[in-house]
């Protein structure tokens, strides 16, 4: 048995703006976990964002657990942290194995291990590579067999066969993707649900995440999710984990799925087992318009949700084209739809986002205007960034406005401009950003001299006017 401890970096460099943080499970964390526990290992959670720790705070927790193996997770702006948080503790523990994961150091595993003085990259979905990756250790065996990781060879780093996640690799080069009904349920027992409330929305009670599937057929262009292969897990090995949630004393459920409504037949099959079940918990989904109709929202607002998110991303009809929106979600389609939902007594959080290549200000005039005139219950308004698992990086590298071993500390989600792709000067795309929280009815998501001078710094909900 070996002792492993699971790292949850502090996010809150991600947030500029001043709110009440939404503060969330690690769920690709708790897979990881529970497959390590599953395995017969000792594993100890560090959830960095849920208590506010440091760097020096997390190393200190570390080095009191004494741990065989450490893996830290996270995404592109955190990098630098993981890549610190790795060089301080193998610092302060001479034989401890590092490894790390998540989409970062999947889209850029050689570089990851050339920069960080981690000893494993784990690439994708960590389920099963992670537990061989600490077998192999233990017992000093060979990792190239290991599908899924990235390692330091004699000479060079090695990258091993991945496993297939998205629709462009060939299955001949690839392994066949993890099997989520085999994959064991989040080990929840591990985080202090307390501390996971979204007081932004106005969730102050524990609130949990929960991927019913993976994946996502979309084709957004600035998306990780793009082309990914979409993998479902059956409806009774979804229930069973909706039932240990609610005995939990669990009673906010965020479902992390890309699209939660991919699938019309399986939503609302799942929607009426929810209900046959007597499970009851406010549940958040991550939707799309072109996939909704009233039968579909019946059984959703039965079944207790009570919080939808579909991503709008831009009122301008040339954007949404160069997006990848599809012929459905035309302005005309989204006003159809959400004027369906509104019909249903649960919040609408419409997502935007600025900055997309040759995007000009009449094109981000068109979202604002079409943003306040949709009037959803809360509105995000994203600047472009393209992170190195989505397809605008590609583009941004044959600019010549990214490289793989460039500062990621820039490539913030909110009130920052990354990489500025569009045609719109890069100070004005900030004022445009800072005009959207000003111009559209929004109480969860402002920057923060905004809220400041509207004296509601810090005390933000989501109840709606």
């Amino acid at each position: 048995m070996a002792k492993f401890c699971i790292i949850n970096p502090n996010d809150e460099k991600c947030y500029t703006y001043s709110r009440a943080r939404t503060r969330r499970i690690p769920l690709g964390q708790a897979y990881v976990a529970a497959a390590l526990v599953n395995g017969g290992h000792d594993v100890t959670a560090i959830d960095a964002t849920a208590d506010d720790l440091n760097e020096d705070d997390i190393v200190e927790r570390v080095v009191a657990i004494q741990p065989d193996f450490v893996g830290i997770g996270g995404t592109t702006p955190l990098y630098s942290q993981m890549a610190s948080l790795t060089k301080k503790i193998k610092n302060e523990l001479e034989n401890v194995t590092v490894i790390l994961g998540g989409p970062h150091v999947s889209a850029l595993p050689i570089p990851s291990l050339n920069t960080s003085m981690a000893d494993f990259i784990c690439i994708g979905e960590a389920e099963e590579s992670v537990v061989a990756v600490v077998n192999c250790v233990s017992n000093n065996s060979p990792a190239g067999l290991i599908p899924g990781i990235a390692y330091h060879g004699k000479s060079e780093p090695i990258v091993t066969q991945n496993y297939r996640l998205r629709l462009n690799q060939s299955k001949e080069d690839t392994i066949k993707a993890v099997d989520l009904n085999a994959c064991p349920i989040p080990a929840r027992h591990l985080y202090d649900h307390s501390k996971y409330v979204d007081e932004a929305r106005g969730f102050y009670e524990s609130q949990t995440g929960a991927m019913f599937s993976r994946g996502c057929p979309g084709k957004c262009s600035f998306c990780g999710a793009a082309d990914t292969l979409v993998r479902w897990r059956d409806t009774d090995n979804i229930i069973e984990e909706l039932k240990q949630v609610q005995s939990m004393g669990i009673p906010n459920l965020f479902v992390m799925d890309d699209t939660y409504t991919n699938n019309r037949k399986r939503v609302i099959d799942l929607s009426n087992r929810i209900v046959e079940n007597g499970i009851d918990l406010n549940i958040s989904v991550q939707l799309r318009l072109d996939q909704l109709d009233r039968e579909v929202c019946d059984a959703m607002y039965k079944s207790g949700v009570r919080y939808v998110g579909p991503g709008i991303e831009s009122g301008s009809p040339r954007i949404m084209k160069a997006i990848g929106k599809g012929p459905k979600e035309s302005r005309e389609h989204m006003r159809e739809k959400i004027k369906l939902l509104q019909e249903y007594d649960w919040s609408i959080r419409c997502s935007y986002v600025f900055g997309m290549v040759g995007e000009t200000e009449e094109d981000i005039m068109m979202t604002i205007d079409f943003a306040k005139e949709l009037n959803a219950t809360e509105n995000a308004f994203s600047i472009l960034t393209p992170y190195p698992d989505s397809p605008l990086w590609h583009t941004a590298l044959q600019r010549g406005q990214v490289d793989e071993y460039m500062d990621f500390d820039r490539f913030l989600y909110y009130n920052s401009v990354g990489c500025n792709l569009s045609d719109t000067p890069t100070d004005r795309l900030m004022e445009l950003h800072k005009l959207a929280y000003t111009e559209v009815k929004n109480r969860s998501y402002a920057t923060s001299d905004i809220l400041e001078n509207a004296g509601l710094g810090g005390t933000l909900h989501t109840e709606q006017e």
